[in-house]
Order: structure tokens, then C-alpha cells, then sequence
């Protein structure tokens, strides 16, 4: 990954456009989403940047000087962006030269827009027309009232804060709030049923019950060939428990901040460390590899529900015909995977 992605702040900060046609005037339209304060430096405006208020025309010819104290600079005029270029990095601001990655700092990436909520697709410059693609079809699964469900969060997070306890907890309100009752009452317009689902939400929370464990089979091992249902597993796990022939990519599908756990060897071993994790509250995965993946599951699971604890089996895909071009997903439930995966 050559290009690091990063959310930039600029509330209260100078961003400088030079040019004032149509590629200027794409720029300035995603700018004008942000309090940004924004310049442009261009012989002459797009209509449509002339009558707009926070659109300030800074200069009609450009000096390398215009561009002190800006935050981000971006050219936009093909006979001038190697000028703009040098003079930003100069500067060390910042600086995109439209359709020239090679002599910019940053390149923009497709954008969803559920504001607050901004997904960001790059291909670093290689695929643009795929990132457009994903952006598309991630846009058609995203609701409409994403941004207000997470409005209505950052409401709640001081209430929460006080009200539910810290860690596994907490977590598992929000994962709730999310994904739960609360926004399916608020993607209803039921602002009544909705406040009563959070006063619900709070008060279960408080009344945590035992944490559970998934038996998950890993198929073949390939990523891209992981059931939807152990997807979710791994995104809701709190607790990773592995073999050592489990891929790096399998388990890089589970949360960050997921405690993983190489399984110990013996089988009385392992069941011990997974009923401790459950009794604890924790949300336990158990993967498996292998030929005998499932029937490892179905053994471990009798072991468990022998104990009392909850556990359900995930089975792997032992083998699968796939044809080398597939249709990206749009299944429904892929929806909430992808919410997930910010979890």
C-alpha cells in the first residue's frame, strides 16, 4: 500500500484550487461538503463558482506566494500543475494535480457520502473505473438514514458513557444500537419507539449475559471463499481461538481489536480456554482447517453444550466451483457486513 488513507480536517483551514473550469469546479463541489474556507486562483470562474458565497476568486494569474498558509492545494490547469506542484511541496503543503498522480502528494479517492459517514474507495491511481464500481454498488446497500443513525450516536455517547459499564459491554450497546431495535425504529421515522429501543438497549446492557462460542470452518482456506455467516462470526468476535495452520488472511477479517489466541494442543486445553473466554462474557470464535474441519466442530460442540454453554457451528465449504469472473455481491445481507466491518 503505497498511499496511506487518512481523513484530513478542514474545519477552519485554507484550501487553494487552481483553475476555474470544469475539473476545478468537480474539485470545489466535494470541497464545498466540508466547513472548508476556499480560494481559487483561475483567469476565469465556471459560472456556477461565481455565484457561489464561499467560493472567494483569490487571483487571476498564479505566483507561487498565493499559496502560503494553505492546507491543501489543488491544480486543476494541465499547463500549470507542474508549477503548483513544486511550488506546494515547497512549501510542504499538501498538492493534487488533476489526472497527474506522478507529481502529486495525494490523489482523491471515490467517495460514499452518508455524512457523517464517508467511505473512501482508492486503486491508487491504477483502476479508476473500478473504484467507481465499488463506490456504485456500496452506495445501493448503504441506508439512506446511515448518517442521522450516527448522528443520533454521537448524541448518546455521553449518557452512555455514564450509564454502561466500559469494554465487552459497551460494545455490545452499540453493536445493538447499530444493528439492532434502536435503528431499526429510527430507519422507520418512529422517533417514540425509537427512544424507547435505546432506553431498552441501555438497560439490557447493564444485565449482561454469558458470551457464546462459534464453531467456524474455514473451507479451503481461501478468503475470498469464506461463508458470509463466518465473515460476520470473525467481525463480532471478541475472542479469536486459531490453529497454527489457519491462513494470516483469515484472520486479518476479524476486528482490530480482537483478542486472537493460538489454540493450545491438547483438546481438554482448548475447551478450557474457550468456556473461561464465553463464561467471561466474551464472544468466542474457535476456527478450523482442514479436511475434517466440521467434524472437529460438531465434536467440540458436544463437549460444550455438555457444559451448558451456547455454541453454534459455522461449517466450512469444503469444496466449491467457482468460474474465474464473478459478479460482485449485492446480496442484502451483505449490507450489514459491511457495517459491521466498522464495529
Amino acid at each position: 500500500m503505497r498511499y496511506f488513507p487518512i481523513f484530513f480536517d478542514l474545519l477552519d483551514r485554507h484550501v487553494i484550487v487552481v483553475g476555474g473550469g470544469e475539473e476545478a469546479l468537480r474539485k470545489i463541489r466535494l470541497l464545498l461538503k466540508t466547513p472548508a474556507k476556499i480560494s481559487v486562483i483561475a483567469p476565469e470562474l465556471h459560472n456556477e463558482l461565481k455565484s457561489n458565497s464561499r467560493v472567494q476568486w483569490l487571483a487571476k494569474t498564479f505566483t507561487p506566494q498565493l499559496l502560503d498558509g494553505a492546507a491543501l492545494v489543488y491544480s486543476a490547469e494541465p499547463e500549470l500543475n507542474s508549477t503548483v506542484s513544486q511550488a506546494a511541496i515547497a512549501r510542504g503543503i499538501p498538492v493534487n494535480a488533476v489526472d497527474q498522480a506522478e507529481i502529486s502528494t495525494f490523489i482523491i479517492p471515490s467517495i460514499v457520502d452518508r455524512d457523517p459517514v464517508v467511505i473512501a474507495i482508492g486503486t491508487e491511481g491504477t483502476a479508476p473505473v473500478l473504484a467507481q464500481g465499488l463506490r456504485a454498488r456500496i452506495d445501493a446497500m448503504l441506508p439512506a438514514k446511515l448518517g442521522a443513525l450516527a448522528n443520533r450516536a454521537a448524541s448518546l455517547r455521553a449518557r452512555v458513557a455514564a450509564s454502561v459499564p466500559h469494554g465487552n459491554v459497551r460494545r455490545g450497546f452499540w453493536q445493538n444500537f447499530f444493528f439492532g431495535n434502536p435503528r431499526e425504529m429510527l430507519f422507520a421515522g418512529d422517533d417514540v419507539a425509537f427512544a424507547l429501543a435505546v432506553n431498552d438497549a441501555i438497560h439490557d446492557a447493564g444485565n449482561p449475559t454469558e458470551g457464546n462460542i462459534s464453531l467456524v470452518g474455514i473451507g479451503s482456506g481461501d478468503v475470498e471463499l469464506l461463508t458470509l455467516k463466518a465473515q460476520r462470526k470473525m467481525i463480532e468476535a471478541d475472542v479469536i481461538v486459531f490453529d497454527q495452520s489457519i491462513p494470516v488472511a483469515v484472520l486479518e477479517m476479524a476486528r482490530r481489536d480482537a483478542v486472537r489466541i493460538a489454540a493450545p494442543q491438547h483438546l481438554h486445553e482448548i475447551e478450557a480456554l474457550v468456556v473461561a473466554q464465553a463464561r467471561a462474557g466474551q464472544h468466542v470464535v474457535r476456527l478450523f482447517s482442514g479436511a475434517e474441519q466440521n467434524i472437529q466442530a460438531h465434536e467440540e460442540y458436544v463437549m460444550l453444550r455438555a457444559q451448558g454453554i451456547s455454541a453454534n457451528i459455522v461449517p466450512g465449504l469444503l469444496s466449491q466451483n467457482t468460474q474465474d469472473d464473478m459478479p460482485f455481491p449485492v446480496r442484502q445481507d451483505l449490507q450489514d457486513l459491511i457495517l459491521r466491518s466498522a464495529a
